[in-house]
Order: C-alpha cells, then structure tokens, then sequence
C-alpha cells in the first residue's frame, strides 16, 4: 500500500457510511462537479497528489493549473467530474491537501521574495524536520513555493551538531577529523553547526564546506562573515534558529549564503471554499 493508499484509506475507509444511505436515491449514480477555490491568495502546491486522487475515484479534471502557479481570492484552482457517490469521497482528501500543501509553498514563496530582495545570492532551505508521514507533500510545497531542501535526511548529507561532537574529547579533536571525514566521503559536504563565535573561529581554519550558525546574532554573523572572507571564501555559512518571514530579510541582508528553517512547515492552512454541483 502506498503513502497516498493510506491516506485515502484514514478518511474513506470501506465506505462512505453517510452517502451510502442516498443509495436509493436518483442523484447517488449522477455526474456532479467539485469546484473548489480558494479565499486568499496562495502559491499552488500539491497538484501530482490531488491528480492520483481523483483517478483513484474514476473522477474527470475540469481544471487544474501547475505547481508555482499563482491564484487570488476567488480563484478556482481546482474542479473535478465524477459520480456523486465518488465525488465525495474525494472531496474532502483533495481539499485538505491543497490546504496544507498551499499554505507551505505560499509562506515559502513569500520567504524567497523577501530573501532575494536582500541578498540575490542568498538560498533558503528548508530542513528535515517535516511534520510525521508528509514529507514527498512538503518537500514538493517547498519547491512548488521556490525553496530548496537542506536536506531531505540522514542518507543524503553529512551535518554535524552538538550531540555528535560531544563524544570528542574536545572541540578540536573533533576539528582534526574533518580532513579524515573528506576523504571517507569526497563526494559530499562535511556540513558542521557551531553554536558560538569562538567554535567558529577554530572551526574556519579546518576547511569544512558549511559552517551552520545556529541562533547567531546578526552582529555575531557579520563578524563571521568577515573573518571567513579574510581566508576561508571557499567555505560557506548558513544561519539557523528563530528564523521566518519576519526576519529573513535582515539575515540575508547581511551576506549569509543560506537560510536553514523548518518556519514553512508550521503555518497552519490556507482558507479554500469549495461547492459539488
């Protein structure tokens, strides 16, 4: 079974218990259409998933724009034919999907304007800390939105935090394994999170290719910044911890390389009205 199998499965079950008792009535086996728009404006997300959604319950694509696409108030995003009996089935699984996936590429999208207004140069990437059993729904809302991913998950990057470092007998025994950890993985990033200036410093004269600076003032990354651009250009700092919409723009400002959050995934939803006609 698949991730999209037992998302139907949670909501429709065997049967649709209160549609099942229409069954004799003459409109239960009729075409009827799912119109559904939206109430604010939203960056499309989601569009794959609602699609296999509705082929699932044997329903015609009316209307369907792509991912990125941008819609305002009023706006039908969606709108789908199929038998009454089906068509509400796959009302609410399509619906509740584009709330959330939307809400995640809107905030995203809105991130990235205020970034690249900032700092052209600046990405933001968003982490792995997704809500449970989402994460193909919001990775693809974060690229749908103009994202990137940080990482996708353990198997795919190497980043070292506190809780590995720790075992060290110190923080420069530590240092001194960068250079055995490249030649195990040249292929990849030896990524390392730091947590004060002081780490950093040491940090910049072993040559890892990211340094994350997590809960970083902004005077504290401009003088991070400065150092690393005296002798260390090819290393690259990101900023993590406390950052969103409101205060991106005033981290990318300053010259960092990336932008490290998970601010995107916790929004809530966007507000869609929908109408079976």
């Amino acid at each position: 079974m698949t991730n999209l199998d037992d998302y139907i499965f949670s909501d429709v079950g065997f049967e649709d218990l209160t549609t099942s008792l229409q069954s004799d009535d003459e409109f239960y086996d009729k075409y009827v259409t799912l119109k559904i728009y939206t109430r604010e404006r939203l960056i499309l997300s989601g569009v794959l998933m609602a699609l296999d959604i509705a082929k699932k319950f044997n329903c015609e694509v009316l209307k369907i724009g792509k991912n990125s696409d941008i819609f305002m108030p009023k706006d039908e995003i969606f709108s789908i034919k199929g038998r009454y009996f089906d068509i509400h089935k796959a009302w609410k699984l399509i619906q509740v999907l584009f709330e959330y996936s939307c809400k995640i590429s809107t905030y995203t999208y809105d991130m990235v304007s205020q970034i690249k207004k900032a700092n052209a140069n600046c990405a933001l990437l968003t982490t792995r800390k997704t809500f449970p059993f989402s994460k193909e729904l919001c990775v693809q809302a974060v690229l749908s939105g103009g994202g990137n991913i940080h990482r996708f998950g353990l198997f795919d990057s190497v980043l070292f935090f506190d809780n590995h470092i720790k075992f060290y007998k110190n923080f420069n025994e530590f240092c001194e394994k960068i250079k055995i950890f490249k030649i195990k993985m040249p292929e990849k990033k030896i990524m390392v999170e730091c947590g004060d200036f002081d780490d950093f410093k040491l940090l910049l004269s072993y040559d890892p290719d990211v340094i994350q600076c997590d809960k970083f003032s902004l005077k504290q990354l401009q003088d991070c910044l400065s150092l690393r651009d005296k002798s260390h250009k090819n290393i690259n700092i990101t900023a993590s911890g406390g950052i969103n919409l409101d205060n991106c723009f005033d981290y990318a400002k300053i010259g960092i390389d990336g932008i490290v959050t998970s601010a995107p995934y916790t929004q809530g939803v966007v507000n869609l009205g929908c109408e079976i006609i």
